[in-house]
């Protein structure tokens, strides 16, 4: 019985087998007649698809970064230009190894911001992620140092492109501005314009100066080029090429010589220069004090270095003065309100002021002339040569703010000018509202008399005083100031804001009053018109940094002021005075004078461009003496 039972269960063992194996095999052909009706769906059914496909694969469009265009000055000279730069670039299948040789490849090389992060992610990637730079701004001493050690890291490419590149270092920095790589807010900017398509394939854009203002027209147009991939995405070869079209070169209206020569008065100073062709507002100069070199940005700056360019102890050299830069314009602002007055008929050119050295506006609260005991009587020519501070006194306490603001806003102060350039601030001419909104308190009357003789709440820029003062040098109109003349072929030329502002009358007798500030007598005669075979017109005036106490006369020496509590120099003037060709404006900061700080400063940059640029020469002066020079001796 045990044997029979035996048998009986090897019988059904082997039946379970059987079974088991036919359905295995019933499996098994399923599965290949599956796979052979996929394998015949794809490769005949879906054949064409997946063709076109595999080819879509093996080609990639890319985008080509335009060449940008160059940057000149008004005589062609390149002050913006694209140079060959070497970068060192390494595969991303070779970032594992070259993650490990970063440190000794930092020894020979400047590494690119995030290189390591870069490599970090390529390293961890199992798909291919293109090339990675890691040094992209190769000095030549870095170049020849990895060339030396270059057969160490067979990974590491060194290749070329074109950058941006400012042959003159620091010279109009400022004005050209310079460009930096794309970040996430440039790139935030761009989808919002809907340009970031034009930026693929580009690393660079302007930042600042006309690098900025002008960005569209000089970056170009990008290119596009066909290139065969393997399947990892490696570019084998390029097929086909669209070149990208180079940006437009810019022409500025700077005169190179002319800037050079703005750049070398300021070494040394805090300040600014600027020179302005009187009717067309094309600048010819533009010069801030002190200056950068510009090609520190394209490689990037440290935290360090961005600190030290900003810092206040070291002049804050970002820092562009002369239009940036807000000051009280001090006694350069009198001929501005005299005209004013004249043509608001708040004044005659013969109205008679007695000066006595003190203006009171109550007998607690004296404000004083320059000069002890005062002028004498003073008609409104006078006030200007001599620069009687209570003449303006009195007028400003007479009309009052908001009659000024009014008069002074024709001129173009309170507003930005709209100059070409970035970062430009309009300055402060204040009026009674302005001061509750601005300062939270009412506007009393001793902050009136101030204003008259550009102190106070009045401030403005280098470039807002030069604006202002081409009104006169002009005959009237209020010219718009740029720094760009051409762009590719195409010529600028912004007309005037306004024509003919004030009666030309008025303006002939304040243009002869700033033409005798330069004559014996006047304020300016030793340090700017003394022996000038040109006649000069122009204005001294001094800024006011901090209210001191003043001794009884109400004058303190400030000399004896610690540097940064000294006074702001100003000279704002033209040339020649009755058929200009400049106006310059200059600012030195805690200069004291503006006679003896910033009144050379201009002599010598009208000289450079009137007799050596220019190649002027004059006979006798053609000054109208309406008032004789030992008159105006008399009064000193």
């Amino acid at each position: 019985m045990l044997a029979a039972g035996g048998e009986r269960d090897e019988r059904r063992v082997r039946r379970s087998f059987l079974a088991r194996l036919a359905l295995l095999g019933l499996a098994v052909t399923g599965l290949g007649l599956g796979l052979v009706w996929r394998w015949h769906y794809l490769q005949v059914e879906r054949y064409e698809h997946f063709e076109e496909l595999a080819v879509d694969n093996q080609f990639a469009l890319e985008r080509v970064g335009p060449i940008r265009g160059l940057i000149r000055d008004r005589h062609g000279v390149a002050l913006a230009e694209n140079n060959t730069r070497y970068l060192v670039r390494v595969n991303s299948d070779n970032a594992a190894r070259t993650l490990e040789r970063l440190d000794e490849l930092g020894a020979y090389l400047p590494l690119a911001p995030k290189a390591a992060a870069k490599l970090e992610e390529a390293a961890r990637s199992p798909v291919y992620a293109g090339e990675i730079v890691i040094s992209d701004y190769l000095r030549l001493e870095d170049l020849l140092r990895f060339i030396d050690v270059q057969h160490l890291h067979p990974e590491a490419v060194l290749d070329a492109r074109l950058l941006r590149s400012y042959p003159h270092g620091d010279f109009a920095a400022h004005v050209i501005g310079h460009v930096g790589r794309i970040n996430a807010g440039d790139v935030a900017r761009l989808r919002e314009r809907r340009r970031y398509q034009q930026y693929v394939g580009s690393d660079f854009i302007g930042k600042r100066g006309v690098e900025a203002m002008y960005e569209t027209r000089l970056h170009g147009a990008p290119g596009l080029r066909e290139v065969h991939i393997d399947a990892h995405g490696r570019v084998l070869d390029t097929l086909h090429r669209l070149s990208p079209t180079t940006g437009a070169d810019l022409w500025l209206t700077l005169d190179g010589g002319l800037q050079q020569k703005a750049e070398e008065l300021l070494e040394g100073k805090e300040g600014a220069l600027v020179a302005l062709e009187p009717y067309t507002g094309e600048i010819l100069a533009l010069a801030s004090a002190p200056r950068f070199d510009v090609n520190d940005f394209i490689g990037g700056v440290t935290q360090k270095q961005w600190e030290e360019l900003n810092s206040t102890e070291r002049g804050a050299p970002m820092v562009h003065r002369a239009i940036y830069g807000q000051y009280a314009p001090g006694s350069t602002l009198k001929p501005f309100l005299a005209l004013a007055a004249l043509d608001e008929g708040w004044r005659t050119p013969d109205y008679i002021y007695r000066s006595t050295g003190v203006f009171a506006l109550t007998p607690r609260h004296l404000f004083h002339d320059w000069k002890r005991g005062g002028h004498g009587e003073v008609d409104m020519r006078k006030s200007i040569v001599r620069s009687v501070n209570s003449y303006y006194y009195e007028l400003a306490h007479e009309v009052g703010v908001d009659a000024m603001h009014d008069a002074l806003a024709r001129f173009g102060f309170g507003r930005p000018t709209r100059v070409d350039l970035d970062n430009e601030r309009g300055g402060v001419l204040p009026t009674e509202a302005w001061k509750r909104e601005a300062v939270g308190e009412p506007w009393y009357p001793g902050d009136t008399i101030p204003i008259g003789v550009g102190q106070g709440y009045i401030v403005a820029t280098p470039l807002q005083l030069a604006r202002a003062m081409a009104v006169i040098a002009n005959g009237g109109d209020l010219v718009r100031p740029h720094v760009v003349a051409q762009v590719g072929g195409i010529r600028l030329r912004p007309g005037p804001e306004e024509r003919g502002l004030f009666d030309p009358a008025h303006i002939a007798l304040v243009r002869d009053a700033l033409a005798q500030v330069t004559l014996p007598g006047g304020t300016a005669y030793s340090r700017v018109g003394k022996d000038s075979s040109y006649p000069i017109a122009g204005k001294t005036g001094t800024a006011q940094v901090a209210r001191l106490r003043y001794d009884e006369d109400g004058r303190v020496d400030n000399e004896d002021l610690p540097y940064r509590l000294r006074d702001h120099a100003w000279f704002v003037g033209f040339a020649p005075a009755y058929n200009p060709r400049i106006v310059v404006a200059a600012l030195v900061e805690h200069g004291g004078s503006g006679g003896r700080a910033a009144g050379p400063l201009v002599r010598a940059l009208m000289d450079h461009y009137l007799l050596e640029r220019r190649g002027m020469r004059f006979g006798p002066s053609p000054y109208d003496l309406r008032w004789r020079p030992q008159q105006l001796a008399a009064d000193n």
